[in-house]
This record gives structure tokens, C-alpha cells and sequence, in this order.
């Protein structure tokens, strides 16, 4: 705080009266925050968090928002109606600096339309002050004052808490932790899947940045109702994790090796004056682009799709006939296979990234599935859709995390047109020997076979021809460039 103090005390000294109420501390004879963005502040304040008590950081899942991150999600409030904001975990403030900022009148709203509330009170005066010193008018020692009375330090999610408000801007704590009761997510054990239930209850609409799981994982399906009940329209930004991440930076209180917040992430917005829902495909970019990304990403947005288990589709624009049709389709993989083992089987690894394929041989690997089928027609026209890019499409827009669930796996639609030639079988088996890859993992060497795209290309035509233009989209490591 004495840093803080030092910041607040510089830039403001026409404030220093209401500064020092708020903190009770004096000032640093150094001021090291001074040239810092409120992002950089935030990794400060957590850095110093995780050497306080990493366990709690750990447990919890509280990591700050980067500066252009926050300041994305801010920018979509410039769309909703005017109304008074809350930011029910603010830490020190890296979310509603931005939202103050995109405001037109910022000493006005930061005094009058904003409420913060953060269990953590250092947090809280933290994010007061900084807010205060850089956005009131000239000696508005009232308006200090004023942020401090309507900041409120309680827990968010407890049952008698009620912040006054109209919208919402949050990056919840995402840690897991027990079942709640008096939630309908109670059984997800998510921290963050309680505050946006909480949120979409109690509020006219939101702007949060959470876990991307929500919008796939079935354990998820009654949040997702619930926004939807709540809601009648709104945005869905979807991203992953690789080859640049949303979170970058450093991960305080990690007891893993790798300390990046690897988190896949979806900022959600939900505008109360729209009727439709938009989403985006699970989007991949280089950090040499991530400005292009946050300038263009609102062009990947497309009509939202559901899934047959009642998730929401991340497919780009223009594929929706494609997903239509494929819903469409009579046969999933799940309708071909059969119990017990047969001498007609296929193994599919399930630890996909960029690419799934299916082998008439055993793989010796730890992660996978062997799927058996009746007769060799359905084992055939399996493997003619598993080694196409289908599954890879289905996967990434039902799912894309770290593995394939059986899920998704199974409910693979088996196009109609497929007809498996002798000749094509015959390559794929010869290529099994060609094309075999492996990965020592934990001292294990797991083996693969990723097909030539010669070969991906013939079964493409096979099973999606109508989804051609598309297929190099889901591959993408930087889509905005590769597909602008």
C-alpha cells in the first residue's frame, strides 16, 4: 500500500487529503508504480499475493486481465445503454480502468456510475485510489470519498449480497471449489460458473471473461440455459490457448513447471438491447498479431449453432449450411459400433492439437480408443470419415480442449455419400506404416499417425466436399492473417 500511497500521492496531491484516509499508510520514499499501466500493476499485486499465500491464488484462480485484453471487453460497452456499473471482483482494477476510460464523461462515471466490490479490502482500496487519482476532476475530495462509501468488500457469491446496478463488467475467480448450495450450478463446482450465474440473474447484462469450457462441457448445460433464459442476445468470443494466449504473462502461484496462464478463454457479452446470438470459431492467432486480433476478431462472429449434446458451435462465418447439413446427417460414428471386441477395429488417439486420424493397426500409445464395428463396410466408411477432416472440424467446434472427448468422438456424423473404395483402404493401411509418428511423454513413447495432406485432401472430397473452403480455416494457427 505504501506504493500505492507513493503512485496516488504524486500524480494527485490536490487528493492527498482522501488518499490517506482511504490508506492509512504513508507513502514509499520511491515511487515504483509511477510509470506503470494498471495492467503491470496488476501482475505486482499478484506476484505479491502468490508470495503471501500461493496456495489461496492456486485455489481460488484469481489472475489478473492484461491491459488490451480489458480494455477489449471495455470497448464493448459502448453498445449498451447507459446505466451504473459494477465490477463484483475488481482487484486492483484493471477492468473498470478500462471501462472509466472508454467513458465519455469518466470523472462523472467513475464517481457516480461505478461500483467495485473485491473481498480482498487491499485490492479494493487499491483499485479506489488508482481509479480516483487518474480519472476525478481537479480536488474532488467528495468524489474519493464517495468511490469508497459505494465499494463494498464481501464475497459476491454469498446469498445476502446484492450490489446495485444495471450491467456488469467481471473475470471471476475460475478455481474450483465445493458445491454451493442455493445454486442451479451447484454440481459444476466452479467458482466462475457461479458468479455468472449470480450475474445473469441479478443483472440486465454483462461483459465477462471465464473459462471457454462452459460454452462445450455438458456439466455446463444448465448455465448455459440460464443465460439464454436470461438473455435474449448477446456475443461469443472463443480463445485458445496456442500459439499466443489471451492470459499471457506470468502465472504467480503456479506449482506447475510451465507458470503461462494457459487458460482457453471466451469473453462473453451479453447487450440488453440485442435479440440474436453470434459466436466465434475457437480462435488461433501468433503474438506478433494479437493487435490485428483484438482490432478484426469481430469478424469471425456468425450465427451461434448448437450442437446435439446442446453446446454452442465455435464454426466460422459462412459455415452454418455446412453445420446444418452435417446435423442433418442419419448416422453418427455411435450408430456403427458395436460391444465387446471384433476382429473389424479402428484406434483413434484422444489428445488431438492439430489433427486426428484413425489406424487399422494398434497403437501403442496411452490416450486412445478402439472403436469395433459389426462388418468391414462400417469399419471402412468409418475410417474414410475419421482420417478425412471432419472430426478435426466436429472436435474444434464442439469442444477443442486438451483431448477428444468420446463425446464428441461418437457423435461424428458418417455422411451418406461416403462409399469406401478397396483402393482407398488399401492406401490408408500402406500409409499407416509410412506416415507413423511418436512422442516420448513422462519416459512413454506414444505413437500416431498423422495422414499427408495428399491423402486428407481425397478424403475430404469424399466425406465434405461442400466444406473444402473451410478446412484450412480450422487448422490455422493465425486465422486473422491467414484468412483476412
Amino acid at each position: 500500500m505504501q506504493a500505492v500511497a507513493a503512485r496516488a500521492f504524486n500524480a494527485r496531491p490536490d487528493l492527498n487529503i482522501a488518499i490517506g484516509d482511504i490508506i492509512s499508510v504513508e507513502p514509499s520514499e520511491q515511487n515504483p508504480l509511477e510509470n506503470l499501466s494498471i495492467g503491470e500493476i496488476g501482475v505486482c499485486y499478484e506476484a505479491v499475493k502468490a508470495l503471501q499465500d500461493s496456495g489461496v491464488r492456486r485455489q481460488d484462480g484469481q489472475y489478473f486481465t492484461p491491459d488490451d485484453a480489458a480494455r477489449f471487453m471495455a470497448e464493448q460497452s459502448l453498445t449498451f445503454p447507459p446505466g451504473r456499473w459494477v465490477d463484483p471482483c475488481c482487484g486492483v482494477g484493471n477492468l473498470a480502468w478500462h471501462l472509466t476510460e472508454m467513458q465519455s464523461n469518466p470523472e462523472e462515471f467513475v464517481k457516480n456510475q461505478l461500483v467495485l466490490n473485491d473481498k480482498d479490502k487491499v485490492a479494493l482500496k487499491t483499485a479506489v485510489v488508482l481509479l480516483g487519482a487518474q480519472f476525478l476532476a481537479l480536488s474532488d475530495q467528495d468524489g474519493m470519498r464517495e468511490m469508497m462509501r459505494s465499494a463494498t468488500a464481501d464475497d459476491f457469491l454469498d446469498s445476502g449480497k446484492t450490489l446495485e446496478g444495471d450491467y456488469v463488467i467481471v473475470n471471476p475467480p475460475y478455481g474450483r471449489t465445493e458445491e454451493r448450495g442455493g445454486f442451479d450450478t451447484a454440481k459444476t463446482k466452479e467458482n466462475f460458473s457461479y458468479f455468472m450465474e449470480k450475474i445473469t440473474k441479478q443483472f440486465g447484462g454483462f461483459i465477462s471473461v471465464t473459462p471457454a469450457s462452459y460454452v462445450s462441457a455438458p456439466k455446463f448445460k444448465t448455465l448455459r440455459q440460464l443465460i439464454d433464459r436470461h438473455n435474449a442476445g448477446g456475443d461469443v468470443y472463443v480463445f485458445d490457448n496456442v500459439p499466443d494466449t489471451l492470459f499471457r504473462g506470468y502465472k504467480f502461484g503456479s506449482s506447475n513447471t510451465s507458470k503461462t496462464n494457459f487458460v482457453r478463454a471466451a469473453i462473453t457479452v451479453t447487450d440488453p438491447s440485442r435479440a440474436d446470438w453470434r459466436i466465434t470459431p475457437i480462435v488461433r492467432w501468433k503474438s506478433k498479431s494479437r493487435t490485428i486480433m483484438f482490432r478484426e476478431v469481430g469478424n469471425l462472429l456468425s450465427k451461434r449453432m448448437i450442437g446435439p449434446d446442446g453446446s454452442w458451435a465455435k464454426i466460422p462465418p459462412g459455415f452454418e449450411s455446412v453445420w446444418e447439413a452435417l446435423m442433418k446427417e442419419g448416422v453418427i460414428l455411435q450408430d456403427l459400433l458395436v460391444k465387446g471386441t471384433t476382429e473389424y477395429s479402428l484406434n483413434v488417439a484422444l489428445t488431438p492439437r492439430y489433427y486426428i486420424s484413425a489406424t487399422f493397426r494398434d497403437l501403442e500409445r496411452r490416450s486412445k480408443k478402439v472403436l469395433y464395428f459389426a462388418n468391414e463396410e462400417d469399419r471402412d466408411r468409418a475410417a474414410i470419415v475419421l482420417n478425412s477432416s471432419l472430426p478435426y472440424i466436429w472436435w474444434r467446434a464442439l469442444d477443442g480442449g486438451v483431448t477428444l472427448p468420446l463425446r464428441v468422438l461418437l457423435s461424428t456424423p458418417i455422411p451418406s455419400r461416403v462409399d469406401a473404395s478397396d483402393e482407398i483402404i488399401e492406401w490408408l493401411r500402406v500409409d499407416e506404416e509410412e506416415s507413423l509418428v511418436t512422442k516420448l511423454n513422462a519416459g512413454i513413447v506414444n505413437e500416431n499417425v498423422k495422414r499427408p495432406q495428399g491423402l486428407v485432401d481425397m478424403l475430404n472430397q469424399i466425406a465434405i466436399p461442400h466444406a473444402r473452403e473451410f478446412v484450412d480455416f480450422f487448422y490455422s494457427d493465425d486465422v486473422l492473417t491467414d484468412h483476412s
